[in-house]
């Protein structure tokens, strides 16, 4: 079983990336080959909305995205998570959003993405407000839902500004190395 873990961050250690690395602990444990990407790393440019992929199936644009649809396309499980900018995901991650335009056809509603992932949603917000970090869940569930893919599970870490705003937030960082821990079996109870 292979998992792939979008960091939708500009920062690949900051806060966002520190809850994801609590989840690929737990997938580790169960021997889930994974696979870290943070996107803050990588060249992806945005979407031109030149339309062409709608009949090519693929983006003209020659950037870090052609290997980043591969990667996905080949995984069982997609892991999408980003911090809440303006209660909302990252600008990051929103281009990767556009980006994978070719993987679904707007006209039709049909998905060109291979079908049967599971996804796990993940937002880390500053803010107390948990309305922010629902609306990034969504964002990312709404991602999930065009390409057929089906969410498993989220979590949410709000009031995390800095490291040491995760001192008494133990108990939630232990519900995402569960997470990871458990999807082998949630997995097998699905099929």
């Amino acid at each position: 079983m292979k998992a792939v873990c979008i960091i939708g961050s500009p920062n690949e250690y900051g806060n966002t990336a520190f809850v994801v690395d609590q989840i690929i602990d737990g997938m580790i444990e169960t021997d889930i080959k994974v696979e870290r990407l943070a996107l803050g790393k990588m060249e992806i440019n945005y979407c031109q909305g030149c339309k062409i992929c709608d009949t090519t199936r693929r983006c003209v644009q020659r950037d870090d995205m052609d290997a980043l649809i591969k990667t996905i396309e080949d995984a069982d499980i997609l892991l999408v998570a980003s911090p809440s900018y303006w209660g909302n995901v990252s600008g990051q991650l929103k281009v990767f959003f556009d980006r994978c335009l070719p993987l679904f056809d707007p006209r039709s509603g049909q998905t060109r993405f291979p079908q049967g992932k599971a996804g796990i949603a993940v937002a880390v917000s500053a803010s107390a407000d948990a309305t922010e970090s629902a609306n990034v869940i969504k964002a990312i569930e709404r991602f999930f839902g065009y390409l057929g893919i089906t969410p498993i599970q989220r979590i949410t870490i709000e009031g995390v500004y800095a490291k040491e705003d995760f001192v008494g937030k133990e108990e939630r960082l232990d519900e995402a190395f569960r997470i990871g821990l458990n999807l082998v079996k949630q997995l097998d109870f699905r099929n």
